[in-house]
């Protein structure tokens, strides 16, 4: 996994494939593995490049809270594809990653072809909610006293989109579980903090103009949020995956590979 430095910190990301760059971005607290189901796939007409935010997978740490911010992870995203001479790409990305490429397509439209909002109540752009900050208050103090471990397991029994996961079946727990663990206590916490002092924008959704895929599970908690983005971006295209949690494209694989290629290939005959 290549690994360059951005706005003074290491940015790792993986990429496969050539053509024209597809760039996806996973949920708060997992890796650019995650979009294992969807590698051969993609990579087979795109050069796919999937991008880890400072805190998560490989990328660095830092262990200063204010390194951290929803504008933050958008600026890193800029440099990456200033870095790789990338002028203009499809962006994506599930959850959180979502929320940073939505983020993203409005602060730098001219580098966006195509948007795909994935299973993501971060991307409407609304404050995160007094559960929400508790959770992370209880996330912080298991961090910083109990360690990841316990923060995984905290997880799969309260967080409504890892328990879903992991309800699914041992290995998906187990998966869940091994995705937590690998992150480190700061880095984790201070992205989830980073969240619940994002910018409000839902007011602003209404000016994405680029071609724009809503995907979300049926069984998907973020999926009232995901219709309220199609609700605000004109023209955009609503795909509601059946017997799909929060992790449509694994939870659903097929489905979703064919839903977002068959997206794609609409936006390259535009091209």
């Amino acid at each position: 996994m290549p690994k360059v430095t951005i706005n003074g910190v290491g940015i790792n990301y993986e990429s496969d494939g050539e053509g024209f760059p597809l760039v996806l971005c996973y949920c708060r607290g997992g890796n650019a593995t995650m979009w294992g189901p969807q590698v051969e796939a993609f990579s087979e007409k795109y050069r796919f490049i999937r991008f880890e935010p400072r805190g998560h997978g490989k990328s660095d740490a830092p262990e200063d809270p204010s390194a951290y911010g929803l504008d933050t992870s958008v600026e890193d995203l800029l440099g990456l594809l200033d870095h790789l001479g990338i002028e203009k790409a499809y962006v994506g990305g599930l959850s959180m990653g979502g929320g940073i490429t939505t983020r993203f397509t409005l602060l730098h439209p001219d580098r966006v072809a195509g948007l795909m909002v994935i299973d993501s109540g971060s991307a409407s752009g609304h404050a995160h909610s007094k559960e929400i900050r508790r959770n992370t208050a209880k996330v912080r103090e298991l961090a910083f006293t109990q360690g990841m471990e316990a923060v995984a397991r905290h997880s799969i029994r309260e967080v409504d989109s890892f328990a879903l996961r992991a309800s699914r079946g041992p290995e998906e727990a187990e998966g869940i579980m091994e995705m937590i663990r690998a992150l480190t206590p700061h880095g984790y916490v201070y992205s989830l903090e980073a969240l619940d002092r994002a910018p409000v924008f839902d007011d602003r959704l209404c000016e994405i103009t680029a071609p724009t895929l809503c995907i979300a599970g049926d069984e998907d908690p973020a999926l009232e949020d995901v219709r309220f983005i199609h609700s605000q971006i004109e023209g955009s295209e609503l795909v509601v995956v059946p017997d799909a949690g929060h992790f449509t494209n694994l939870d659903q694989t097929e489905i979703f590979n064919r839903e977002v290629l068959s997206f794609l290939r609409r936006l390259d005959a535009q091209r």
